[in-house]
């Protein structure tokens, strides 16, 4: 077991013993992914197995399911919804709300419906994140919802990093919500005490950093986070910070890159141990450790991206997740629902928005001035 299943996997436990045992139910796009059904059914039952109190429905051609599930019992646990479309991964993303019928669409009314509290799918990102917009709504005082990951650090603890892909152009105000929900999601779920929060730039100086990172730094400096300044994209793996911020342009590549690094990386090491008897020698020496290092940045670790500031708690996965990969997405949108995170984020901004409505509102008032005849 890698650190970060490990790490999923203990969090939603403990969440696990803070929620009563109660059961917590999950609408699972059956038909999301390049996998399609089969994994996503592996890892529905490999989830239920590891967590007693989940419920998950699966939502998708029923008729497919049952191909894909055979002779194996299906645990009283996982429950098949019908439905009848599939939403394909180079579809147009605004699309999915023309088909109503589709599993994106029939999962995020689950959640509308009450009759599931959070939502996993690793189809689309950008179709699960227009339905998830649009049906569900953001919630109050966020403008643009993100989506979050877990990036792998030398200090073992991972650095919350977002966003990664929801929204491409972003003004200042919005890279400092989503520096609030980050350190909020650092303080809730991965328990940490005052998040330190970082803003990706070219460089520490206030002075780097384009016209978007120069005006957010103002209105980072400015808040009540624990903003430590700017960050380099090198310094990220050395855990510097809790929480790192940048646009969705910029943090999906940031992901992407990571991710091709380590197959580059992966690549030249087996290209170099294949050279004579003593690299092969030293290859299986050093093979261990190097898979262990190899997990570290593996997306299936930890199995999806939250999305930030929807009026639900919705995870996305990589296209390309196995059964073990989305078996984690299910275990981190239990914890989650367990940590009641979306409810957190809107009492937060809902509490900030007060706080900017008073401090105005007094701004505004003259003090009455003494008679002094």
């Amino acid at each position: 077991m890698g650190r970060w299943i490990y790490y999923t996997k203990k969090l939603a436990h403990r969440w696990d013993s803070e929620t009563n045992g109660e059961p917590i139910t999950l609408a699972l796009d059956a038909m999301g992914g390049d996998r399609g059904a089969v994994a996503n059914l592996e890892g529905a039952m490999l989830a239920v197995a590891d967590q007693p109190n989940m419920r998950i429905k699966l939502v998708g051609r029923k008729d497919e399911l049952e191909k894909a599930l055979g002779k194996t019992f299906l645990p009283e646990e996982v429950e098949i919804v019908h439905a009848e479309d599939a939403f394909g991964m180079d579809e147009q993303a605004t699309m999915a709300l023309r088909k109503p019928n589709c599993s994106i669409m029939k999962s995020v009314d689950l959640l509308l419906e009450k009759e599931a509290q959070g939502f996993v799918s690793m189809g689309n990102t950008g179709a699960v994140v227009a339905t998830s917009l649009v049906r569900l709504g953001r919630l109050e005082g966020v403008e643009r919802p993100a989506l979050m990951t877990l990036f792998p650090t030398m200090e073992g603890l991972p650095t919350v990093v977002l966003d990664i892909g929801a929204n491409i152009d972003c003004r200042p105000e919005q890279l400092l919500t989503f520096a609030e929900m980050g350190s909020m999601y650092a303080a809730e779920v991965l328990d940490r005490k005052r998040p330190t929060v970082g803003l990706l730039s070219n460089g520490q100086e206030v002075t780097k950093g384009n016209a978007l990172v120069k005006a957010a730094h103002e209105l980072l400096r400015d808040s009540n986070l624990n903003f430590v300044g700017n960050v380099e994209g090198g310094d990220m793996i050395h855990g510097v910070v809790d929480v790192l911020v940048a646009d969705g342009f910029v943090g999906n590549i940031l992901l992407k890159f990571t991710e091709a690094n380590m197959g580059f990386i992966k690549r030249i090491a087996n290209k170099g141990r294949r050279k004579n008897l003593f690299s092969m020698a030293g290859g299986v020496l050093m093979s261990g450790g190097f898979k262990k290092v190899m997990r570290e940045f593996d997306y299936a670790e930890y199995g999806g991206a939250p999305l930030l500031g929807v009026n639900g708690n919705v995870i996305i996965g990589h296209g390309k997740s196995t059964a073990l990969a989305i078996s984690n997405a299910l275990s981190l949108a239990y914890v989650m629902v367990s940590a009641r995170i979306d409810r957190k984020i809107e009492s937060y901004m809902k509490l900030k928005r007060s706080e900017i409505a008073n401090k105005n509102t007094g701004d505004g008032v003259e003090p009455a001035r003494k008679d002094t005849d």
